[in-house]
């Protein structure tokens, strides 16, 4: 293969890359293997490599409740048929960039490989009732390194028992009226450079959230999401405040939520990312109202800017299937993350294709709210909600917040789902796929 690939020495380098330019994504991939010639050029012309990031949105990971491996929701390529990929337990923690963190491995299914974890060292720093959630952090732009980050999580906490009963959660006095986050604040942190957990300490500037037990009363359960943004984490945590996490510095801040929480007893909102930087999305008034708020760092200041504040009315129930599809991997028992196909993009797909599936807001007709918020279009000023309508169909929407658009994308609930779960049939956590290409 080498001594083929010295006949590219007769062309100019800048006519080479125009031809390496013209291929997707993959084929791409597959030539800066071929020569060290070849692999220069790319490395070399920024154009090239930029191929291999993160640049368009492939699908959307659901993880419903009671299911024990995460669904695939994504429009199908046109070309030619979904084939089964990757085979291995696909429970998705988080995703960055085009990484996948899975319960013990760190996996990139558009390049087929799987990076095992090291087993955590015991936990010393928190008392035992307090949970830790992983978080992944990876930027293809910066290096090929990437973090797994441990954030402790203070448990519910009943504090008006009466005397005669056993509390869920034992927590020591001191603890309870400690401030929380502490001043200086020790993570743990697994990195794949040197392949070991380290503990990772964290100075706070300013204010911290409040008081273990007042947090504490925060009945949800559930992980939040994270958005890793310019070299900072942003970790959505309880009482629906934010954590920025400096990862260039070691400094933390704590960033208060919008001022529309104040009001709600149990919102739903979700913390994510788009063209703007970080983005807080809420669903009121029993999710027929959205608000969009956008994280403003400039001048030194954190505060949230509303972008978008409007009623939502709301299609009619569509029956008909969708231009995407769930992949049903629990229902078929099969355990696999699917290859990615770079035809599969689904970048150029948010066009409005006929008046059959472009429902402006004046031919909406009230029937509901929407049910969650599955996370924004990292390219584009969309939010992805869903809508249960009936038994076994929950519709996946996409609402585009300039226009107050909505397309419906098709049926995301898993077969038989609410079968199996009745009334506790729920979406536990979803995560944007972005592939990454670079190796």
């Amino acid at each position: 293969m080498e001594q083929d690939s010295d006949r590219t020495k007769v062309l100019p380098d800048y006519v080479l890359a125009g031809v390496l330019g013209r291929l997707d994504p993959r084929s791409l991939a597959t030539s800066w293997c071929v020569c060290k010639t070849w692999r220069d050029i790319i490395d070399d012309h920024r154009a090239l490599r930029d191929i291999f990031l993160p640049n368009s949105l492939a699908g959307i990971f659901i993880n419903f409740n009671e299911l024990t491996y995460s669904e695939f929701f994504s429009r199908p390529s046109p070309t030619k048929a979904v084939g089964v990929g990757e085979r291995l337990a696909n429970h998705v923690n988080d995703h960055c960039n085009g990484l996948l963190l899975l319960y013990d491995a760190v996996a990139n299914p558009i390049r087929g490989w799987e990076a095992p974890l090291p087993p955590q060292p015991p936990q010393s720093l928190w008392p035992e009732c307090f949970f830790e959630d992983s978080y992944l952090v990876f930027d293809p732009t910066v290096s090929s390194v990437y973090h797994v980050f441990l954030i402790p999580r203070i448990p519910y906490i009943e504090l008006d028992i009466e005397p005669f009963e056993d509390p869920v959660v034992e927590i020591d006095l001191v603890v309870l009226e400690s401030e929380w986050p502490p001043t200086s604040w020790t993570l743990r942190v697994f990195s794949s450079l040197n392949g070991q957990w380290e503990e990772r300490i964290f100075m706070r500037q300013g204010e911290a959230a409040g008081i273990v037990s007042d947090l504490a009363t925060d009945y949800s359960w559930d992980k939040r999401h994270a958005v890793y943004w310019c070299g900072a984490l942003y970790v959505h945590c309880k009482k629906y405040f934010v954590v920025r996490l400096s990862l260039s510095d070691n400094t933390y801040h704590v960033i208060k939520p919008p001022k529309s929480l104040e009001l709600e007893s149990f919102p739903n909102c979700y913390l994510g990312n788009s063209k703007k930087g970080v983005y807080y999305a809420l669903l009121l008034e029993n999710g027929c109202k959205l608000q969009v708020w956008v994280l403003n760092e400039s001048h030194g200041h954190k505060e949230w800017i509303l972008e978008h504040d409007r009623d939502l009315k709301l299609p009619s129930p569509c029956l008909k299937n969708g231009p995407w599809i769930l992949e049903d991997v629990n229902y078929n028992e099969e355990k696999y993350i699917r290859h990615y196909d770079e035809t599969n993009t689904i970048e150029e797909d948010f066009e409005w294709n006929s008046d059959n599936d472009v429902l402006d807001i004046e031919d909406m007709i009230n029937k509901g709210g929407y049910d969650s918020i599955l996370g924004f279009h990292p390219f584009k000023e969309i939010v992805f909600l869903t809508r249960h309508l009936s038994r076994n169909l929950r519709r996946g929407l996409a609402y585009h917040l300039n226009t107050s658009k909505i397309e419906d994308l098709g049926n995301l609930c898993p077969k038989d789902y609410d079968d199996i779960t009745g009334q506790r049939g729920r979406i536990e956590a979803s995560f944007m796929y972005t592939p990454c290409w670079v190796k």
